[in-house]
């Protein structure tokens, strides 16, 4: 198991940004909120690189990466670790038969809830309407969980990917989940 707090040489909150492409996002939000402790994953290589160069470049010391599938670093995380989860425009899927290649489905978000500190949370957004249904009927189920859409918050930047989907005429919609203490 990873001790995040040897890991950010300090003990603090720790948020794990899942699918961060090419990391404006995650870069953004880590300048913004420095009291944070942020974990990037993505197995895109130039991602990777295009945000650890705006790491250098920012000078931040609150972000570290993981340059590969999220879902087997999770079990290098120790059970409620994370004071929060952000998943923002993951791979849609859209094909019927590739459902099951989702990222925020019931088996996932079942490890997730498990690492998240009692008060957590998990924040996913999405512009695909099928998926952001699964989104709310997977989290809702969770009995873990408590939450819904919401707004989009004006700490979330827009990202490229999201607006792209505006452009589209997509409708996007962001959930904010919280976990039971």
């Amino acid at each position: 198991m990873l001790d995040l707090g040897v890991v950010f040489g300090r003990s603090g909150s720790v948020v794990l940004d899942i699918g961060i492409g090419v990391g404006d996002t995650l870069l953004t939000m880590a300048a913004q909120q420095t009291e944070l402790d942020v974990i990037g994953v993505d197995v895109h290589t130039p991602g990777i690189a295009h945000t650890l160069a705006g790491i250098e470049e920012q000078e931040l010391t609150n972000v570290r990466l993981v340059h590969g599938d999220a879902l087997p670093f999770l079990d290098r995380l120790p059970a409620q670790s994370l004071a929060g989860i952000r998943i923002f425009f993951p791979d849609p899927w859209p094909k019927a038969r590739h459902h099951h290649r989702r990222l925020v489905r019931d088996d996932v978000v079942a490890r997730l809830v498990e690492l998240l500190r009692p008060d957590g949370w998990l924040h996913v957004a999405t512009d695909n309407d099928d998926y952001a249904e699964q989104m709310q009927l997977v989290c809702d189920a969770h009995p873990m969980l408590s939450g819904g859409p919401i707004p989009r918050p004006p700490e979330r930047p827009l990202t490229r990917y999201e607006q792209k989907g505006v452009e589209a005429g997509h409708t996007v919609v962001d959930f904010w989940y919280k976990r039971a203490p």
